[in-house]
């Protein structure tokens, strides 16, 4: 008798079973890998504007002449009256009647200014809706 050597049919068909399951896993967790990839790109950039807009507001605010609050809107004279509010889930800066967006995506954004201290707070909303608090407390 001649011995036959190779492979059957069935250890073909299990062999591709197998890397047809291991192909689909590997696929599956590089598409979880680059949609979790841009979740912490928009929530850095995110990071980002709020960390910008935070700084702008310190800078004028510590070099203001007055400032007051009213419906949290706080209006200050910083060259001229600028005043902040949130519009449409943005910080709104209105220069000389030109508004500049500070940043976006923000909701419940309350202010305060007593005894020299002006306070800020805002809730920022992320990607996959996962939320952030900012607050900020100025003493003027």
């Amino acid at each position: 008798m001649k011995k036959n050597s190779g492979f059957t049919l069935v250890e073909l068909i299990c062999v591709l079973v197998l890397v047809g399951v291991l192909g689909s896993g590997t696929t599956l967790g590089l598409v979880y890998f680059a949609q979790q990839q841009q979740t912490l790109r928009r929530n850095f950039q995110q990071s980002q504007k709020i960390q910008i807009a935070i700084t702008r507001i310190l800078y004028e605010i510590k070099n203001c002449t007055s400032i007051s609050t009213t419906n949290n809107i706080v209006s200050y004279t910083f060259g001229n009256t600028k005043t902040l509010s949130e519009i449409n889930g943005c910080i709104i800066l209105n220069d000389a009647g030109t508004a500049h967006i500070l940043t976006d995506n923000i909701s419940n954004l309350t202010a305060s200014y007593s005894d020299k201290l002006l306070s800020v707070a805002f809730t920022t909303t992320l990607s996959n809706n996962a939320t952030t608090a900012t607050s900020l407390s100025i003493y003027k």
